[in-house]
């Protein structure tokens, strides 16, 4: 299953949402710290340039700035880029804050000598597009290394809702396959690993909640019939009585993040 194409109005979206998740989003985003945590191990080295697409509230800036001598901390929303620049404790001298769109990097070819980016390309619609720009601003010998949401996510949740309708209430992601397949067609050399986190949740709204504070509650539609809407208290109930159903575990709730790891090495 392919992600939608993400236009400009959508990516403004993204942007704001993820801008009013700043403040809180590092006190609700643990697996994604999990997520971030495992991909900074398969970074390499500690010498060169290394640029970090989707750098949040730059939670793992000091990690990364540790590895490389120059860090360039890149993100498509401004409220998280500020927030990651003030609050953030990484050498000013060695980091620099750039916004940027990971399918139009404001970066120069060849220019990167490792790439990072743990929990943002699922938001690009064009994984080509985004391999290309990856490929276009490492140097020869360059090593990418790339944690994205792939299909299987919030499973649980998409199967609930399609219990009470059709529309489609869940984003669709790529499979791993896809972005493999968009970086071989790069020239690339790609490594793929696949690892599924899990989260538990008391009730629906707890489990909602977590989503919206991490600013992952934008749907991009895909098909006719699709899109965001609020729903009544009445509906919410028959989601989390489905859910129970045919989930829950010990009275909790669980939420799958499906995890690919990509590591690639320009030629």
């Amino acid at each position: 299953m392919s992600a939608v194409i993400t236009t400009d109005c959508q990516k403004s979206r993204i942007a704001q949402q993820f801008s009013r998740a700043a403040k809180s989003y590092d006190s609700a985003a643990k697996v994604q710290l999990d997520i971030a945590t495992d991909a900074l191990d398969l970074v390499i080295g500690s010498t060169g340039t290394l640029l970090d697409i989707g750098c949040g509230t730059g939670r793992n800036s000091p990690a990364l700035a540790n590895k490389c001598e120059r860090l360039i901390a890149l993100d498509l929303a401004f409220g998280m880029l500020s927030y990651a620049q003030s609050n953030s404790a990484v050498d000013g001298h060695n980091t620099s804050w750039l916004q940027g769109d990971a399918e139009h990097l404001p970066i120069q070819n060849y220019s990167v000598d490792r790439l990072f980016s743990s929990m943002v390309l699922q938001w690009c619609g064009d994984q080509h597009k985004v391999m290309s720009e990856v490929n276009r601003v490492l140097t020869n010998g360059g090593q990418a290394v790339l944690a994205i949401m792939c299909d299987g996510s919030f499973s649980q949740l998409n199967q609930s809702w399609l219990h009470l309708d059709k529309n489609k209430h869940v984003n669709d992601f790529a499979k791993a396959q896809v972005w493999q397949q968009a970086g071989l067609a790069q020239g690339l050399k790609v490594k793929v690993s696949k690892k599924q986190y899990v989260t538990w949740h008391a009730d629906l709204r707890q489990l909602l909640s977590s989503i919206k504070a991490i600013g992952a509650n934008v749907v991009l539609p895909k098909q006719e019939g699709s899109g965001l809407k609020r729903f009544n208290r009445h509906t919410l109930q028959n989601l989390e009585t489905v859910y129970h159903e045919l989930f829950a575990e010990n009275g909790q709730l669980p939420l799958t993040y499906q995890v690919c790891y990509l590591q690639c090495i320009k030629n």
